[in-house]
């Protein structure tokens, strides 16, 4: 059987070559005109499910790298500011030396006072940095401002508003860097160590825990008498002397008191507001003037109160404890004292030891300066030679937190630089599957593209033949 060779057939070959050799050159044209060999999964099947991990963990190394692109801002943003602040700690002791010079007037350590108080308040701005809109210093919390400064005339302090979770940035597989560090953590670092007291009331430091931080000012006053002789009442003026008092009245002529083991006063009708010293050269002022009665002899108490809020709280002493709790609403902290000793009223200069931190330190060294504790010139000077000791431990606290930042810093550029070798490598082994041989495709493509023509041209001669061609 012999097998006719039609135009149709003709010109299905024709059409079948030209569609190959176009779909043949329009494939290279692709890898050339993207670069990539494979352009598809059904390109190379196998080779793609070697292909697709890799760029997934391209796609991770970058991401990482963003990471540590934007550690590397908030850590550098925030070891800038602790170099400021260490500078502010720097400056604060020298102010301190100079106010603990004896031979300065009260008006002068009242300007070295005012500058401390702007160091105060750019500690505080320090404390408070942004990078964006974001908070450095308040932990997790980092839309919330981190600190506040409360300033009147009953109290001054900062208060964290921030939380203690921190934030975290994966820098690499399994690496995380800590970022948003808690700024109590950092600002305010304490080691609670014990209290002291600059007065001479008696009070000491009770048997329970305080939770007050750097310098405060406790205030004792008097409030009236208990377990007075009939006939007997307080005087119009405050008595200085507190505690548990012995007495003797002994009915003359002449009539004379004792308390405290004091000398003997005499009084009589006209005694409204008799001035009765103790032992300990303390007053007590008492209203002898209606006393009627025999000898006799007794205790009495001078009771007494005590506040270091300025007077936004008061708490009643009881001169038989060893812990009483005398609370700070304006900060929500607690003085634990030992009242079986307190002889007299006054203002005792409180020193939580081991709590200064870079706020209270400089609030210390302002309220010193400005002699809020009505220290005389010499104990004023001997305060503030010894605050310089703490203004130094707080100064080395805010230099280890500034190398803490620094080395964090360090090991992230580290990491990061670890993290585009390794890129580089993947790149490199996606681009042995992917990347096209520009040189062999172009070539293939030529030779595509001479087909090509060839298919054309061929095709163009099998379309123009009719059966008018044989009839010429």
């Amino acid at each position: 059987m012999v097998l006719r060779i039609t135009q149709n057939i003709l010109l299905n070959n024709a059409l079948r070559d030209i569609t190959r050799n176009a779909l043949s050159l329009n494939e290279y044209r692709e890898k050339l005109s993207t670069g990539k060999e494979l352009n598809r999964p059904s390109d190379d099947p196998a080779a793609f499910l070697r292909i697709l991990p890799l760029r997934n963990d391209i796609e991770s190394v970058k991401r990482y790298q963003q990471n540590a692109i934007l550690a590397r801002d908030i850590l550098n943003t925030s070891s800038s500011g602790f170099q400021d602040a260490a500078d502010i700690m720097a400056e604060a002791r020298k102010l301190a030396v100079q106010g603990a010079n004896g031979t300065l007037s009260q008006s002068d350590r009242d300007t070295l006072a005012s500058q401390v108080n702007q160091l105060l308040k750019q500690m505080v701005g320090i404390a408070n940095s942004r990078l964006g809109d974001r908070y450095l210093f308040g932990g997790a919390k980092t839309s919330t401002q981190a600190f506040t400064l409360t300033d009147n005339e009953n109290a001054t302090f900062v208060k964290y508003n921030g939380d203690d979770q921190g934030v975290s940035l994966s820098v690499a597989p399994g690496v995380e860097v800590a970022v948003h560090t808690p700024g109590d953590k950092l600002f305010m670092k304490t080691n609670r160590s014990g209290l002291t007291f600059t007065g001479n009331t008696g009070v000491k430091g009770g048997t329970g825990a305080s939770s007050g931080r750097g310098q405060a000012f406790l205030e004792i006053s008097h409030t009236g008498f208990s377990n007075l002789p009939t006939g007997v009442s307080a005087g119009s003026t405050a008595s200085t002397a507190l505690g548990n008092l012995s007495y003797t009245i002994t009915m003359g002529p002449p009539n004379t008191i004792t308390v405290g083991g004091g000398t003997a006063v005499t009084f009589d009708a006209s005694s409204s507001d008799l001035e009765i010293k103790t032992s300990n050269g303390d007053s007590v002022y008492l209203d002898m003037s209606a006393y009627a009665g025999s000898s006799t002899s007794g205790t009495l108490t001078s009771n007494g109160r005590m506040t270091w809020d300025g007077g936004g709280t008061y708490t009643s002493i009881d001169f038989s404890s060893t812990n009483l709790h005398v609370k700070n609403d304006t900060k929500g902290e607690i003085l634990a004292v030992d009242a079986t000793g307190i002889l007299r009223t006054g203002k005792e200069m409180v020193s939580f030891e081991g709590t200064y931190d870079a706020f209270n330190s400089l609030i210390a060294l302002r309220d010193l300066l400005q002699n809020k504790g009505g220290l005389t010139s010499g104990d004023q000077a001997k305060q503030l030679t010894a605050l310089i000791g703490e203004l130094d431990k707080v100064g080395e606290l805010v230099l280890e937190s500034l190398r803490d930042l620094g080395a964090r810093s360090a090991n992230l550029d580290t990491t990061k630089d670890r993290m585009g070798r390794l890129e580089l490598s993947m790149d490199e082994a996606l681009s042995r599957d992917e990347d096209v041989d520009l040189s062999a495709v172009i070539l293939k493509m030529t030779q595509r593209d001479t087909s090509y023509q060839a298919s054309l041209a061929v095709g163009a001669r099998v379309i123009s033949t009719s059966l008018l061609d044989f009839l010429r």
